[in-house]
């Protein structure tokens, strides 16, 4: 058969077997195109599905940082908020509670009232509620239950939640906080004690476990042991797409490619069949640990992936997500400079995820170029916010929106940068974050389609956020 002929067969096979409105698709190198299933809304995606993570450390490190005088730090979290604060990491698991005032005595890795105190007044202006992160590594639950009962005195509505340490699953073979043979029923059996002893001195208190790095089975353990207690409020893990940050083969390439550690995370809470599964959230997160990668970490790379993650995780019905963030860390979303608070590069795909989700459901979306490219799709009251995300970087792509109904009106809000490997100028609805930390996006593309399909060109490297009317 003539190589010419056989080519038009084969579009036509192509396009008569995909059963979405075939007549509106297109077969074509540079184009993706994509369906969704309106009929059919999915999750409800929170309120407080963004949120930040930081060490417990940092309520000594830095007294003015998580401080209701810090009013740029309070517009940054109120611009993609309400979300939720968790307060954890390595440093929970190291640091002491006194159970008294800060003063001049108070030794190294301490935690006091006054720490509380200032975290309390800061989570109450910000309308964030925290997640407390309390120290297991020294198996001390009487310690755990003092701090617990101040904590909750302070923060009263705005605490969340309390987990029992951070990452257990890493205290034998890495953090060396327990014996190398240190197991998921050993860890159950601390957490259940620390369980006990702080519901006494808080009744009614929620709880989040198990908080681990990699060790998704725990995540399934957990569930199928303590899914029946109505105070265990979530269901918790971490995810950090590579690392270490040491490692010199990681580049910017490393974290836009398809996540088999995302999809597994995914597999082990899905794996429990309790009927009576708490929501999941993924509690520390970010691209490179060990701090993150120059280069990687703090370039506009690193907001195509924590765009494109955030959605993965709204898509399969998470609670939300926590960025971990700190002083001296490349991958936060919001950073110190020269004595600064600026917003860096995944703080704009929190923007973005914010203006395409806000109070809406995730619908279920089918794209047929996944390797390089991502659609996503939410509800609101009618209107439908779609997320296109281009990780290619040698190419654009046509994305044809195939909604089968008529469409009143198209906007476009892009999330752009001059490139891939650009620190800085990254811009959402052709704005930037002010130096006060408002943000109002400026430019948005405006359509009046007849039609019930439509293309957005996506350059490479780059998304947009598209709402349809």
């Amino acid at each position: 058969m003539n190589k010419f002929w056989l080519i038009i067969l084969l579009a036509v096979v192509l396009v008569s077997c995909h059963k979405d409105h075939p007549e509106d698709l297109i077969i074509n190198d540079h184009t993706a195109n994509v369906t969704f299933d309106e009929s059919h809304p999915g999750n409800l995606i929170p309120a407080t599905f963004e949120g930040l993570s930081f060490e417990t450390g940092i309520l000594e490190q830095d007294i003015n940082f998580l401080n209701a005088n810090n009013k740029v730090l309070i517009q940054l979290l109120k611009n993609v908020g309400p979300g939720v604060l968790r307060m954890g990491g390595a440093t929970s698991d190291f640091i002491t509670w006194t159970g008294t005032e800060r003063n001049g005595d108070t030794p190294p890795n301490s935690i006091t009232t006054t720490d509380i105190d200032r975290l309390s007044a800061f989570a109450k202006v910000t309308g964030w509620p925290v997640l407390f992160g309390l120290n297991l590594a020294n198996n001390d639950s009487g310690v755990a239950a003092s701090e617990a009962a101040y904590v909750y005195q302070s923060l009263g509505s705005s605490l969340y939640a309390f987990q029992s340490g951070n990452e257990p699953d890493a205290f034998g073979p890495y953090t060396h906080h327990r014996n190398p043979g240190y197991s998921f029923n050993d860890f159950l059996s601390e957490w259940r004690g620390y369980q006990s002893a702080v519901q006494k001195a808080v009744p009614g208190a929620n709880f989040a476990g198990p908080d681990i790095a990699f060790n998704t089975y725990w995540i399934t353990a957990f569930t199928d042991n303590e899914s029946t207690d109505v105070n265990v409020k979530l269901q918790d893990g971490h995810y950090y797409e590579t690392g270490p940050a040491s490692n010199p083969g990681i580049d910017y390439h490393s974290i836009l490619g398809h996540s088999l550690k995302l999809a597994g995370l995914l597999q082990s809470f899905k794996a429990s069949t309790s009927k009576n599964q708490p929501p999941f959230r993924v509690t520390e997160c970010n691209n490179v640990y060990g701090g993150g990668k120059p280069g990687v970490s703090d370039v506009f790379a690193s907001a195509l992936w924590a765009l494109d993650a955030m959605w993965i995780l709204a898509d399969n019905g998470c609670q939300g997500i926590n960025f971990h963030t700190g002083i001296g860390l490349y991958y936060s979303p919001v950073m110190k400079e020269n004595g600064v608070l600026k917003a860096k590069p995944e703080y704009y795909a929190m923007l973005a995820f914010k203006y395409g989700s806000i109070n809406g459901r995730s619908i279920s979306t089918k794209i047929d170029e996944a390797d390089y490219c991502s659609a996503h799709t939410s509800l609101t009251n009618g209107t439908y916010s779609l997320t296109l995300i281009n990780k290619n970087l040698n190419k654009s792509f046509d994305f044809n929106i195939v909604r089968g109904k008529n469409i009143s009106s198209i906007a476009v809000s892009r999330l752009t940068a001059p490139s891939i490997t650009s620190a800085t100028d990254v811009t959402f609805g052709g704005s930037k974050v002010n130096a006060d930390g408002t943000f109002s996006p400026s430019a948005t593309e405006n359509y009046t389609p007849n039609k019930t399909s439509f293309i957005v060109n996506v350059p490479a490297g780059s998304a947009a956020v598209v709402t349809v009317q």
